[in-house]
């Protein structure tokens, strides 16, 4: 399935059965017009400027490269062929203790054919019992999966819950002819609270369509294996309860949805993971949206609206307590197949459960009685299946020493919704340039009285968001330049010396896609994209650096198509990835041309 970014409404595919729709379309043709749909329904200021700098001398070359791309001849190669390497990436592994370990196999080659019969394939539930020879408290728990597909299929999202607590939101590559395997590892281990607790329920959920057409079925194994604990390889040590909301799914009709949860009365510390993608022939595709002025002036293109930016906010009892700008996600089936062959897109084989700090609330949590923990997106658009799908966990950490704690906010200044601004030049006849930006700026204060004394905790959030956009002739000439900057300190003082952490993180993403037809009846489809994730984190105790870890992941991908005169069906691909930290040092980079 070749595909672009949300433009014309018209030609939006439908991708499932029931009342998903049923598959038109080869996955391997390009599309003309909006992008590609929901695979998964509803169900379901020196350290920044280091990092802004780093980022910039990473990302320059490759802009001026994304540039000359789109220029230059296109590559010899005539025809990409009918099957590619294994999907590969550059990510460094997990690391993994040398104590001894247990594996424990969850689901072995499970098939999924249909999603949507009578009744459904999926989810597939199991049980996970934490094997006897090796007891917790463990210093590791870590889940591996393994998948194969072979034929003709979409890609397709799916969910692994343990004990109801989403622990795993990921995507499949789309299959050659001939067939291909994949790998999938998650640290499980702030997770396991919940195993430590007993025998947990599992279920891995994956809604697939086959038939005369889509033959890919999809078979996944899940294992998971418990590493014990030594001297070199201490138990992990995390949150003592783990709550969740549940799933939730937003739309503009309905932006918001909740639970209510009750929080142990010795509360000391709780953080949030959200996680969160956008689903539907728009929302897929949400940072590449027009704001709704062009989208009205301009019906006859069918551009999506509501602009490029999204928030997810999320509230207790109704206060805003933190903000997750999600990252723009493109998935192995988005704009074009041949971007993606081998090298998934950054986290599209696993999406990101964001973080937040809440613990300046936990004053107003402490009195036994049901809490209400929200969510909410900012805009979206009301295309057929557009939605933000996602769970919200929280880990709560408790005061071993006491039966009650106590607390307070004391300094609230969180703004209800970011700051946006956008500046609109429509050109006529289906051509404009935009640009957005977003802004926030907060803080929150609060201290829990301890058995250890009072410690108060403040979270800071700066965070940054442009989007610059040329359209020209009704979609098919698309320049893209986004760039997402974030910055989150937590300081805590009381109880032991002045703690600072700080994460800066850097998210930016470059497209240039362009259609051409000449006199003689020649089609020529190009896409060049550059996407990045740049972090850096530090621990500052007693106002001494005591920690640093560094992330440099970049991609670049290339696609080309022509029809007519000659045939050409290729692509390329650069991935780099460096990393520093406790583990050391690592570096590696993947090159491949035409999936070799």
């Amino acid at each position: 399935m070749a595909l672009r970014p949300p433009l014309r409404r018209t030609d939006t595919p439908a991708r499932h059965a029931g009342p998903h729709g049923t598959p038109t379309r080869d996955p391997d043709t390009p599309a003309r017009g909006t992008g590609r749909p929901d695979t998964h329904g509803t169900r379901g200021a020196r350290g920044r400027g280091t990092l802004l700098r780093r980022t910039a001398r990473l990302i320059g070359a490759a802009v001026l490269t994304l540039a000359a791309t789109l220029t230059t001849a296109g590559p010899a190669h005539a025809d990409f062929g009918s099957d590619y390497h294994d999907p590969v990436t550059a990510t460094k592994p997990l690391t993994r203790p040398d104590s001894r370990s247990c594996t424990v196999e969850v689901m072995h080659e499970r098939e999924f054919r249909n999603g949507y019969g009578n009744p459904p394939d999926t989810p597939y539930t199991s049980t996970v019992t934490p094997p006897a020879d090796c007891a917790g408290p463990w210093s590791a728990v870590v889940m591996d999966l393994h998948g194969q597909v072979a034929g003709r299929q979409f890609d397709r999202i799916f969910s692994v819950r343990l004990g109801g607590v989403q622990v795993l939101l990921s995507s499949t590559p789309e299959p050659s002819k001939d067939g291909i395997q994949w790998n999938v590892e998650r640290d499980l281990t702030r997770y396991a609270p919940l195993l430590a607790a007993g025998p947990q329920p599992f279920s891995l959920d994956l809604a697939n369509v086959t038939d005369a057409t889509y033959t890919g079925v999809y078979r996944i194994s899940a294992s998971l294996t418990f590493y014990t604990a030594n001297d070199r390889w201490p138990a992990a040590h995390g949150a003592d309860q783990l709550l969740t909301t549940g799933p939730f799914a937003l739309t503009q009709a309905a932006p918001t949805a909740g639970r209510e949860l009750a929080f142990p009365q010795n509360l000391q510390r709780l953080t949030a993971e959200v996680y969160a993608r956008g689903g539907g022939a728009c929302e897929e595709f949400a940072y590449a949206s027009a704001p709704d002025a062009f989208a009205a002036a301009n019906p006859s293109i069918g551009v999506c609206g509501k602009g490029p930016f999204r928030e997810l906010r999320l509230t207790v009892d109704g206060r805003v307590a933190g903000a997750v700008w999600p990252y723009p996600v493109i998935y192995t089936g988005g704009w074009d197949p041949l971007l993606w062959r081998p090298v998934p897109g950054v986290f599209a084989f696993d999406l990101p459960a964001y973080r937040l700090d809440l613990t300046p609330y936990v004053g107003l949590l402490l009195d036994g009685r049901p809490h209400t923990v929200g969510i909410t997106v900012n805009a979206s658009e009301a295309q057929s299946n557009d939605v933000w799908t996602g769970q919200v966990n929280l880990f709560a950490e408790t005061d071993h020493g006491a039966g009650h704690t106590s607390g307070q906010l004391t300094d609230y200044r969180v703004a209800p919704e970011a700051t946006v601004g956008t500046e609109l030049t429509d050109h006529g006849g289906g051509s404009g340039d935009w640009t957005v930006t977003a802004a926030r700026h907060d803080l929150a204060r609060g201290w829990v009285q301890t058995s250890h004394g009072r410690i108060t905790t403040e979270v800071r959030d700066d965070l940054a968001f442009s989007s610059g956009q040329q359209l020209r002739d009704s979609g098919n000439d698309v320049t893209l330049h986004n760039r997402t900057d974030l910055t989150r300190t937590t300081a805590t003082w009381g109880g032991g010396p002045h703690r600072t952490t700080t994460v800066h993180e850097g998210e930016p993403l470059d497209v240039s896609y362009r259609v051409t037809h000449d006199a003689a009846g020649n089609t020529d489809q190009r896409t060049a994209m550059d996407l990045g994730y740049h972090q850096e984190a530090t621990t500052a105790t007693g106002g001494h650096v005591t920690e640093r870890s560094t992330v440099d992941h970049t991609l670049r991908a290339t696609a080309q198509r022509h029809d007519g005169d000659r045939t050409v069906r290729t692509g390329s691909s650069t991935e780099d990835y460096r990393s520093t930290g406790p583990d050391g040092p690592y570096h590696r980079t993947l090159a491949f041309v035409d999936g070799w």
